[in-house]
């Protein structure tokens, strides 16, 4: 498994587009799945961060390639990627995507197989 994180720095004012989205995904979960089943993702996760009064978005994704996830991802197979990616040209500021460096990642069920 891989997996990568990062931050989504928000434009001013953008809140009430944030909880477009959040709540557009929540009543189409069968849909975001659909994609996620299609990417090979195990785990997709966001998060509303402040940082010195910046607004940020930070995601969380686990899947057996990150590569492939955005490749799939930008077919736009299903309407919720297309729904997804527009808004997040809406909201995302300049220069405001931030890739994490990834360090560590410890499944749940870890067991030690020697």
């Amino acid at each position: 498994m891989e997996y990568a994180s990062g931050l989504i720095k928000l434009k001013p004012d953008t809140e009430e587009k944030v909880e477009q989205w959040r709540s557009t995904i929540a009543t189409r979960l069968d849909e975001a799945a659909a994609t996620l089943r299609d990417e090979n993702v195990q785990i997709e996760s966001w998060f509303k961060v402040e940082i010195d009064g910046e607004k940020y978005l930070l995601w969380y994704l686990r899947a057996q390639s990150i590569k492939r996830v955005f490749e799939i991802s930008m077919q736009l197979k299903h309407p919720i990627d297309k729904f997804h990616y527009e808004l997040m040209a809406e909201i995302t500021s300049n220069n405001g995507n931030i890739q994490a460096t990834p360090l560590i990642d410890i499944p749940g069920a870890y067991t030690n197989t020697k």
